[in-house]
């Protein structure tokens, strides 16, 4: 592939889509400057990227899936799922993941908070600030908080109006060139009324982090011999074992009969071939009232013999049907990066073995 299309949530660079599609960029060309090895391509929604993605539009799409702070993106989930509606010639995998640090600015043309008249961000984002955007609410009642199609889409209607402030990612605020500053909340509280007591941060809470899954054409390639052991302590902080972990995970989408038993006994395949299963999340069918899927999580690989073995075993009366009507259906293989993240030697290691030396970041 000369020239890998990878399209995101743009515009660029005022989003955090576009963020991590430079460092995808990177991690395909081997070197930091990665998305002049690219042709990167920005859109609207998320529903987009995936449907770019589906036509062959673009090789590599990027989609914010999770967020410790408002659990999964709607949106994205529900055009994944919705990939399974018809049968298509080609379908995209999971191939990669990505994991940003949550850190929004409140920013605008003055950073006057009394000039502000309308405060505009992403859906997710908003949310993950409720707590600071109550508080504005209750001093300046009059400002009217909007939904943008991205906050990259925010940040350029603040830069074209006055009045309008953005909530957006440090990187967009400095991809601005200081057309848009911080606004001043510690003036803000003390003219103002405005009750809120960290002038420095309006997420509702720190340590967060967003999670994005990169849709290719094929499950990321599988990795031999990269595991790690960690222990396993009691409530009273002995050792009671040990676990042995995988630097990749799989996830796998459970297409369950609506009957008693049907999960308990898809989770118990898992188990009985050995499979560590991280997570597991109900999504409601489309068009079906009350009724759910699961996307699960396990780690290793796709190819690796256990959890190959699962997957045979749940599907054994269905390999005939097409891959929608089966019970476990496979999405893909990607970097196990939520627990590389809680190891820093291995994701470390990982990030050596997978990106450029010169590569920046931003923990």
């Amino acid at each position: 592939m000369s020239c890998p299309r990878i399209g995101f949530l743009g515009p660029a660079p005022l989003t955090n889509g576009s963020t991590v599609a430079a460092r995808f960029a990177a991690h395909l060309a081997g070197r930091a400057d990665g998305t002049t090895a690219c042709e990167m391509r920005g859109y609207d929604t998320h529903q987009e990227v995936i449907d770019a993605k589906a036509r062959g539009e673009v090789d590599y799409g990027i989609i914010a899936v999770e967020n410790t702070l408002d659990s999964f993106i709607t949106e994205s989930i529900r055009e994944i799922e919705r990939l399974f509606e018809q049968d298509l010639p080609t379908r995209p995998h999971l191939c990669w993941e990505e994991l940003l640090p949550i850190r929004h600015l409140f920013i605008h043309q003055t950073g006057d908070l009394r000039q502000v008249t309308k405060i505009a961000s992403h859906q997710s984002a908003l949310r993950q600030c409720s707590r600071f955007l109550a508080a504005v609410r209750k001093a300046f009642p009059h400002i009217e908080i909007v939904q943008a199609k991205s906050t990259g889409a925010a940040v350029q209607d603040a830069l074209a109006n006055p009045g309008v402030a953005a909530i957006a990612s440090e990187e967009a605020a400095a991809a601005t060139a200081g057309k848009l500053v911080e606004v001043n909340l510690e003036a803000a509280g003390q003219n103002n009324d405005l009750e809120w007591d960290d002038a420095q941060w309006i997420t509702d809470f720190r340590n967060g982090m967003t999670r994005f899954w990169v849709l290719g054409d094929a499950p990321m390639q599988q990795i031999h011999g990269r595991s790690f052991m960690t222990t396993v302590k009691d409530s009273a902080g002995q050792i009671v074992g040990t676990v042995d972990h995988s630097w990749q995970k799989t996830c796998v989408l459970l297409n369950l009969p609506n009957k008693r038993g049907t999960l308990h006994e898809a989770l118990r395949v898992f188990d009985k071939h050995g499979t560590f299963l991280s997570i597991i999340h109900p999504y409601p069918r489309l068009m079906v009232s009350f009724e759910y899927l699961f996307f699960a999580e396990v780690e290793g690989h796709c190819d690796d013999p256990s959890i190959k073995a699962a997957v045979a075993e749940l599907n054994r009366h269905h390999m005939n049907h097409n891959e929608r009507e089966r019970p476990c259906i496979v999405l893909g293989s990607y970097p196990n990066t939520i627990l590389l993240n809680q190891h820093r030697a291995q994701r470390d290691a990982f990030r050596r073995e997978s990106y450029p030396a010169d590569m920046v970041w931003k923990d």
